[in-house]
């Protein structure tokens, strides 16, 4: 049997050309290499421009499709960042017992003054021609409120007061810890350990932090994460940064 190359038809012993596309014909088909453009002329009455053109949009797509190098990069960088979980910003109970002392402040500032000018408004000393019984709902209204205001400053001053005997003892902890991590961690060993010479300074940073902060939870159990955390990030210029 004798075949084209071209069209890949079929014909009987004794035809030397093919009649549709005029090539010689051949004993028998040889497999193409598979470039694409190949596959696109075995496809019968297929113009050969065509095929050049419908294999040039199938590479340029192929080509789209691969990551290029710099995103593959970026790809791998992102992986290698360790996912953190979110903390709230912790705040001491020095902080928290001045924040309460200053809003004890306020409102029993604000609750007195409203009460001397309620009175002062209800014996007629500030009269602004109102009618007894609007005198007496207005006076009852802002009086309540005003005695509010008293209540709640004087509930913060008391929460203030216990916040500064925690903060005390919550300080005393704070200086022991900071003491042990200065006096056991290193940035030699830490970086050893961890071998991180080749990461960005970034991803240094993540990895000390985390293994400082499990250190510290290793030695010192039932601490609050938030206190950790902060606690970690004062130290770390102390350990990491001290000779820059």
């Amino acid at each position: 049997m004798a075949w084209c190359p071209k069209c890949k038809s079929e014909y009987v012993e004794g035809i030397k050309v093919c009649a549709d596309c005029g090539c010689e014909l051949v004993d028998e088909l040889t497999q193409s290499g598979g470039n694409g453009k190949e596959n696109l002329e075995q496809i019968p009455g297929m113009d050969e421009d065509l095929a050049c053109i419908m294999h040039a949009e199938t590479t340029a797509c192929q080509n789209e499709d691969m990551p290029g190098e710099k995103q593959m990069q970026e790809q791998e960088s992102v992986r290698e960042e360790p996912a953190r979980k979110y903390v709230p910003i912790y705040m001491n109970n020095e902080e928290r017992a001045q924040e309460n002392r200053s809003s004890a402040y306020t409102l029993l500032t604000v609750g007195t003054i409203g009460m001397v000018l309620i009175i002062l408004f209800f014996t007629g000393v500030i009269d602004i021609g109102m009618s007894l019984i609007n005198k007496y709902m207005v006076s009852g209204v802002m009086g309540v409120l005003f005695i509010l205001f008293i209540v709640m400053g004087i509930v913060s001053m008391k929460n203030s007061r216990i916040l500064w005997k925690k903060a005390s003892k919550e300080n005393n902890l704070t200086m022991e810890i900071k003491k042990w991590c200065l006096g056991n961690l290193t940035k030699e060993e830490i970086d050893n350990t961890l071998a991180i010479e080749e990461l960005s300074e970034e991803l240094k940073y993540f990895q000390r932090f985390d293994h400082v902060k499990q250190a510290v939870q290793k030695q010192f159990v039932n601490l609050d994460e938030g206190y950790v955390e902060r606690l970690v990030e004062e130290t770390y210029p102390e350990i990491f940064e001290k000779d820059l």
